[in-house]
């Protein structure tokens, strides 16, 4: 038996009972960039969700993977999706060239992807969405496991 968390084949959660919502997949949502583990917002229409940019306010929370699917299989334009909005260990894309340590606070990059927190002016970095459990320093994407935990970033003063 491991005695740390152990990435799962196929499952994007690691470990916890988070909450789960059923969306679609809105219109204005890139096809190939919605995958299991990227982090998702709001699209136009009530219900409906698309990948998030950088930085990005409003997080909703990530893609699970579709049932009798695999983890690498896209989810298509107004197709239904799983997504995971609740507290819990899971294996999220981290963006290329990302030096994260564990502890580290992560934000939202291009594509649905994760980024660490970079040091900024407030209501200039974007919502923090998690915190790595696992180390990362590769120049290509990479998959870690992180503590989804997302909270709200404070509003820049006026």
């Amino acid at each position: 038996m491991p005695q740390w968390l152990t990435a799962p084949a196929n499952q994007v959660v690691v470990s916890g009972d988070p909450l789960r919502e059923e969306y679609e997949i809105g219109a204005n949502a890139t096809a190939a960039k919605m995958l299991p583990g990227r982090v998702v917002i709001l699209d136009d229409a009530d219900g409906t969700v698309k990948e998030c940019g950088a930085k990005a306010d409003g997080v909703i929370g990530f893609l699970d993977v579709a049932p009798g699917k695999l983890e690498a299989t896209n989810y298509a334009v107004g197709e239904q999706a799983m997504v995971v909005k609740g507290r819990c260990m899971a294996k999220l894309t981290l963006l290329a060239a990302e030096n994260v340590t564990r502890g580290d606070k992560l934000v939202t990059a291009a594509d649905g992807k994760l980024a660490k927190q970079a040091v900024g002016a407030m209501g200039g970095q974007g919502s923090v969405v998690a915190t790595a459990e696992q180390s990362s320093n590769v120049t290509v994407d990479a998959e870690i496991i992180v503590d989804w935990n997302p909270g709200h970033e404070p509003a820049a003063a006026s």
